[in-house]
């Protein structure tokens, strides 16, 4: 039996079209961006014509976005260009949130956990949906705060809305982009400092851009409808596959449910088992999962994400994630179904 691949949260394989944006541009657009020849001029026009399309699916200004290698260094960019002007005021997280984003906030005065919300709170970092347990949040509304909304899990799996924030990041390599190009959205007149000056980006990141990546980032997104589509067919598909796993007993549960959520996520609490076990055990049967955070690959630490939601150190060893592709299809769940109850 061919393998199965069930990780779609921490990277999903490029669209065709992308992949082959990305072949062109390494073979035709390789000049330099910035360059004043008649080279460099046509891989600008090109650069300049994604950041148009990029924008208008997003419903923003083109001026407004910003090209990054990924949505890790566009946090870090966004949250350490507030910080000078908001950090002595306090931050509120999701304490489920990615490192990617708790890491610059450790410079801050003082960070608060959402629900709660300091009177003086100055930013507010919200997931839209967590990369993990795939539960989705709404941003708190709090006017006199920057409402910073990661997005990077969201994006072509559920609608994503920006009326509710101030900034927010994209992440190209999840949705059917290649790895190397992620978004950074700002709205115009927040008090942000450049963190990573050079005469790229009008001045906001330093460094020459990665041409064929945002090329095939730009032809991904031309599908996002469709792949939204997709995925949310999922979610009967998904709920199937987790009644079928859970039918043998009350010591397999799932996380979240009941609870909105990703369609193709199901994070699924195997208590006393030994979720690494169990991991190696379908990957050895051909089928390719996760026990967390893809950050976290490799690392026996328990996921911060699920015992931020009440659950035991122990518990968090004993979660496995399961995400699907959007063309997933009933047979392939099926058979994922079958081999977790052989192996548990």
């Amino acid at each position: 039996m061919p393998r199965l691949y069930f990780d779609a949260n921490a990277s999903a394989p490029p669209h065709p079209e992308a992949v082959e944006a990305v072949r062109r541009a390494m073979a035709e657009d390789w000049a330099n961006p910035t360059s004043t020849h008649r080279e460099g001029q046509r891989a600008r026009f090109r650069l300049e014509e994604a950041r148009r399309e990029l924008a208008a699916s997003l419903s923003v200004a083109p001026g407004e976005l910003v090209f990054c290698a990924s949505a890790t260094e566009a946090l870090f960019l966004l949250i350490r260009g507030l910080q000078p002007a908001l950090g002595d005021r306090p931050a509120a997280a999701f304490p489920g949130e990615h490192s990617a984003c708790l890491n610059p906030l450790r410079d801050w005065s003082r960070l608060a956990w959402l629900p709660e919300l300091p009177p003086d709170c100055a930013t507010v970092v919200q997931m839209a949906a967590n990369n993990e347990t795939g539960l989705l949040y709404a941003m708190p509304a709090l006017l006199d705060a920057v409402r910073i909304k990661d997005c990077c899990q969201a994006w072509g799996k559920v609608p994503v809305e920006l009326s509710d924030c101030d900034a927010a990041v994209f992440s190209g390599h999840k949705m059917g982009g290649p790895r190397g190009a992620a978004l950074l959205w700002l709205r115009p007149g927040l008090p942000w400092e450049i963190v990573m000056e050079g005469p790229q980006e009008r001045r906001r990141r330093g460094g020459t851009e990665d041409l064929p990546a945002i090329l095939g980032l730009a032809a991904a997104a031309r599908h996002l409808t469709e792949r939204q589509e997709m995925n949310a067919a999922l979610a009967p598909l998904r709920d199937a596959f987790e009644t079928e796993v859970t039918s043998r007993g009350g010591d397999i549960a799932v996380i979240g449910q009941g609870s909105p959520r990703l369609p193709n996520t199901s994070c699924i609490l195997f208590k006393g088992r030994n979720g690494e076990a169990l991991h190696a055990s379908l990957d050895l049967a051909g089928f390719a999962v996760s026990t967390g955070s893809a950050c976290h690959s490799g690392s026996v630490k328990p996921s911060h994400a699920i015992t931020t939601l009440g659950y035991s150190l122990d518990d968090a060893r004993s979660v496995l994630r399961f995400s699907m592709l959007p063309d997933a299809q009933p047979s392939e769940v099926e058979a994922l179904a079958a081999a977790i109850k052989r192996l548990t």
